[in-house]
């Protein structure tokens, strides 16, 4: 089995992978003041949960965005699996070309979005990943990555509204009308957050699509908010939640170690 660690700015995203079958999933508040040990207990408990043993797990590759907690979940998923861990970073196969002005810039979730993205649908390819920020991709017919976007997440921006404003309210977003006009303030809110960014996403698939090789791009969305973000755009979308712990899972079929033969 294969445990697939994502960490991202709020949330860490482990993955347990039988051969291609998904059989774990759940996610971990991240936290800098936490100690390995705690992130390890946290991942045994997952796994126990699941009925997954440590003694199951035959490898582990993780992704990280967060800098200051990449060792800590590092060193985590040595204690849990006991074996090391395969870091998505520079230097790694990503099984396609990347045409940014500095390919090590380019995230391990972005990677592994792409990787995942291309293998199940196919190129060309826009990939929206919506969480603490969205970010929007475009990979052109030949298999590069173009670069893309990142705009607010739209619970970043729902709370920075409402920290930053003295009467605007508190909103739940998954309970926005589908109007273009907000009829008080809380609708105004929704509507601006909710349809504003679904046309914000229409406007890049519209401009990224129009861009050379990328003529009926296939557009997949990702990560905790890919619903809220994309229930009102124009375009349609293809909406695969697990699509970065698939792509960690092709990152390590292409970078595991080969058996040593004697």
């Amino acid at each position: 089995m294969l445990l697939a660690i994502d960490v991202g700015n709020s949330n860490l995203s482990a993955g347990v992978f039988q051969g291609e079958t998904l059989l774990m999933k759940g996610k971990i508040s991240v936290r800098t003041s936490r100690s390995a040990d705690e992130y390890a207990a946290t991942l045994y408990d997952l796994m126990r949960m699941n009925r997954i043993s440590r003694e199951q797990i035959g490898g582990c590759i993780l992704a990280s965005v967060v800098p200051e907690l990449t060792g800590l979940v590092e060193e985590a998923a040595r204690l849990v699996t006991g074996g090391e861990v395969l870091r998505v970073g520079p230097g790694i196969r990503t099984g396609f070309r990347i045409g940014i002005d500095d390919p090590s810039q380019l995230g391990g979730d972005l990677a592994a979005d792409t990787l995942a993205g291309l293998t199940e649908y196919g190129a060309p390819l826009i990939v929206v990943d919506a969480g603490t920020v969205t970010t929007i991709i475009a990979v052109d017919k030949d298999r590069t990555y173009l670069g893309g976007c990142i705009l607010p997440g739209i619970r970043l921006s729902a709370q920075l509204l409402k920290e930053t404003t003295a009467l605007l309210p508190s909103i739940e977003l998954g309970s926005g009308e589908e109007d273009c006009l907000g009829r008080n303030s809380a609708g105004a809110m929704r509507c601006g957050l909710l349809l504003g960014g679904a046309m914000m996403v229409d406007g890049f698939l519209d401009r990224y699509t129009a861009l050379p090789g990328m003529a009926g791009a296939r557009c997949v969305a990702t990560g905790g908010s890919a619903a809220l973000v994309t229930a009102r755009c124009r375009r349609e979308l293809i909406q695969d939640p697990e699509l970065t712990l698939k792509g960690l899972r092709y990152l390590y079929e292409l970078n595991r170690p080969k058996p040593r033969r004697y």
